[in-house]
């Protein structure tokens, strides 16, 4: 459906516990109305695209008898979030991901399917794949909100850094601007807004963006030791978006360290203009996240000795 210019996505309520539209849409509006706050120097850092003009439709909002019969045969009104549709990436990219990841029997299958032209990449900078080579063949494959793991990111040569960096101001915004955890947010790889901002050029991707989306399990934060935790447990609780603590000297680590980095600089910032007393709150948060995530990855089982 199009509307202002460009194409409006809908998200009905499908009653998951912890899920609410109406979360989605007060959190997402939130987001939207402090990433446009601030300073210019604040507002040029953030260069992830946010879905513009959410809007809220109850299930006996008036919207559905004008705009009911416009949808499919039997659709019901619902509680319902609108908002810009993320341009899928084009057809050139999709294609190239097909032959490069898809398995060789369902090329042909997944390069006619619909479903597929609907294609925005999950950009997991947290997590390497290990592809087992012997079940490629029999892997399930969707362009539907690919996964794009570090490792496949490396091999595709992208800008690692440049998007580390740019998830570590929006969630340093989220976190002390917009006092939310970012819970459950993801973070893909899409077309471009036009807008302009968060624009990238690259020889695969073609011109694209970063988005964020899907606010629905996001909490406020309070500005203390508490809220600290809470965000910690949301960063590793979530897909692995972000990078990941790691040991020094490899490429995880220092793609760790600059998105590290990024988020304390930005923060600090956020911070000191508005309660001078919280400023050691976002060096907390590292803590906690690398403390925790320690903890995560010594609890898990060792690999069986050849």
């Amino acid at each position: 459906m199009g509307s202002r210019g460009g194409e409006i996505a809908m998200k009905r309520e499908d009653g998951g516990p912890g899920r609410s539209v109406l979360i989605d849409y007060s959190m997402h509006k939130l987001v939207i109305e402090k990433a446009s706050q601030g300073t210019a120097k604040e507002r040029d850092k953030i260069q992830v695209c946010v879905p513009r003009w959410p809007m809220f439709v109850k299930i006996d909002d008036p919207w559905w008898h004008a705009n009911l019969a416009r949808f499919p045969h039997g659709y019901a009104a619902c509680n319902m979030i609108c908002s810009e549709r993320i341009p899928p990436l084009p057809q050139e990219v999709r294609d190239r991901l097909i032959d490069l990841y898809c398995p060789a029997a369902s090329i042909a299958t997944i390069k006619s399917n619909d479903a597929d032209r609907d294609c925005l990449v999950r950009l997991y900078l947290g997590r390497r794949k290990i592809q087992n080579t012997a079940r490629r063949g029999r892997n399930f494959f969707s362009l539907r909100n690919y996964p794009l793991h570090l490792n496949q990111a490396e091999e595709l040569d992208l800008q690692i850094f440049e998007y580390a960096r740019a998830m570590a101001e929006m969630l340093a915004m989220m976190h002390w601007t917009a006092k939310i955890d970012a819970n459950d947010v993801e973070f893909v790889l899409g077309g471009t807004q036009k807008t302009g901002i968060g624009e990238h050029t690259h020889e695969f991707f073609g011109r694209h963006c970063l988005w964020v989306l899907d606010f629905d399990c996001c909490k406020p934060l309070t500005m203390d030791a508490a809220g600290v935790e809470q965000a910690a447990r949301a960063f590793l609780r979530n897909d692995p978006y972000f990078p990941r603590p790691a040991i020094e000297g490899s490429l995880d680590h220092a793609l760790w360290f600059e998105f590290r980095s990024r988020y304390l600089d930005c923060s600090q910032h956020r911070v000191a203009t508005s309660n001078t007393h919280d400023l050691g709150l976002p060096e907390l948060f590292i803590t906690q996240v690398e403390e925790l995530h320690h903890q995560i990855v010594n609890r898990r089982p060792s690999a069986p000795s050849s």
